[in-house]
């Protein structure tokens, strides 16, 4: 959800742009907002009714928060193809993950930062 990825994904966005093959991007905010849409995704207009979509974290734990946003992105009409973060940090979010059918592909561990 919206603050650690979002520089994430605003910069997947930018690139895949700028080199000819546009990726369209989202933000999953953690509450509704009050005013404006009051959607918890902002974005919906950047992405085509039904497609599927893929998850970007900077960091996963218990996975937790992720399930959440799998939970608003079906909600919205999406389908996730991909989950992937930069840093597991191996405490169960992998698993929690796995179970539910979304296999979570990560640049790193904690393991292999802390060696």
């Amino acid at each position: 959800m919206t603050l650690g990825a979002d520089p994430l994904v605003t910069a997947v966005s930018l690139v895949s742009f700028l080199e000819k093959g546009p990726i369209p991007a989202f933000i999953v905010r953690k509450e509704a907002k009050g005013h404006g849409t009051g959607n918890y995704i902002e974005g919906l207009n950047n992405m085509a009714s039904g497609c599927r979509v893929a998850l970007v974290e900077d960091v996963v734990t218990t996975g937790g928060t992720l399930l959440k946003v799998i939970d608003r992105v079906a909600a919205a009409g999406f389908a996730v193809g991909l989950v992937v973060t930069v840093v597991d940090r191996q405490e169960g979010g992998a698993e929690v993950l796995a179970e539910k059918g979304y296999p979570l592909k990560a640049l790193f561990t904690r393991q292999e930062l802390i060696g």
